[in-house]
């Protein structure tokens, strides 16, 4: 509720959240925000199952994940934020609201980042 309160006020061009089991997307979408929601995940059912909610965009990562946590979660975002720009979502200046989990696996989203679009 926080991220899309924050999107509101920020006027931001997205809202990235990074899930495995899409269940976060799903969280996001039920407060049907103003913002597309990017979903980025590495499983592929997720990103399927995922086409199902109110904008809703789901991002497949093919890259392998990486040992370090952090750096896969760097790339991921990097990936979200071509994605966005590629297909017009949001440009160059824009912030974008990153939901992702302090720490990998299902069921710890409690991160937020307001993050300007390089």
């Amino acid at each position: 509720m926080g991220a899309i309160e924050a999107s509101f006020k920020c006027c931001s061009g997205a809202i990235i959240v990074l899930t495995k089991s899409r269940r976060s997307a799903y969280q996001v979408a039920r407060y049907r925000p103003r913002a597309p929601i990017n979903a980025i995940t590495h499983c592929a059912q997720a990103a399927r199952q995922s086409h199902l909610y109110r904008s809703v965009f789901p991002v497949l990562c093919k890259a392998p994940v990486h040992e370090s946590w952090a750096e896969d979660v760097d790339l991921r975002v990097n990936l979200a934020m071509e994605f966005g720009k590629a297909r017009g979502i949001f440009k160059k200046d824009d912030v974008v609201i990153v939901l992702n989990g302090w720490r990998p696996g299902p069921g710890f989203t409690n991160i937020m980042r307001v993050v300007p679009v390089p």
